[in-house]
């Protein structure tokens, strides 16, 4: 499977998740922070996603039907059931990584800029860094330097910069561009400790178009990872 098969298999799944629960979210224009976020990880590390983010659950073999009802989760996969309040999901994810600590396995954790406007982002962070959890908390967030953005209103600083402050390696990325997000999430991985990574989004943006003007030569090399 190639990377743009990717995509667009992620872009089918939460179409048909929207059409069979209306409690879907749209995927469109999450496709590369899907994929490279799913892209990222190993297969033996879990994946916390929000309703759009569990379209990506594809990518690891698991079926749409499987997928629908988001408080089942999917355990043979390691996607856990989608929590609706994603700070929460945030504390979900260090408590995992907590009880994971005796092995390898890593903990991604799929948010969006929202979070940052709830207490339980900040402890987590704090909860992530001082246990030093092996935990990627990956977030989309739009138009951030539009003054009509919602994280103005909501942010006095940056969310790099609470990441930061805690102590953490924040990074930001293009989340339009697979391969940025995918390099992003496996070096995150990499690493023991905490680490946040920042998917910056454009609204209006064809969502799959710069996401193939990307891929390259250098999409053999990762489509090994999707197989």
């Amino acid at each position: 499977m190639s990377m743009r098969q990717a995509l667009h298999q992620v872009r089918d799944a939460g179409d048909a998740l929207a059409e069979a629960s209306a409690l879907a979210a749209p995927v469109r224009g999450l496709e590369a922070v899907i994929v490279g976020g799913f892209l990222g990880i190993e297969s033996r590390d879990w994946v916390l996603p929000g309703l759009r983010e569990r379209a990506g659950g594809v990518l690891r073999g698991a079926s749409v039907d499987r997928l629908t009802t988001s408080s089942d989760g999917a355990r043979p996969y390691r996607i856990a059931p989608v929590t609706q309040d994603p700070a929460a999901r945030m504390l979900h994810a260090c408590g995992l990584s907590m009880a994971l600590q005796d092995s390898d396995a890593a903990v991604l954790c799929f948010i969006g800029q929202g979070a940052s406007s709830y207490g339980a982002f900040h402890e987590a962070l704090n909860m992530a860094q001082l246990h030093q959890l092996h935990v990627v908390f990956l977030c989309h967030a739009w138009d951030l330097d539009h003054k009509e953005s919602p994280l103005a209103r909501q942010l006095g600083g940056s969310m790099q910069a609470l990441a930061l402050a805690h102590g953490m390696r924040p990074h930001s990325v293009d989340g339009g561009l697979v391969t940025d997000v995918l390099s992003a999430v496996t070096e995150a991985r990499s690493h023991t400790g905490p680490s946040f990574i920042e998917a910056r989004l454009e609204r209006g943006d064809d969502p799959l178009r710069r996401a193939y003007d990307e891929l390259t030569e250098s999409e053999p090399a990762t489509a090994a990872k999707i197989s």
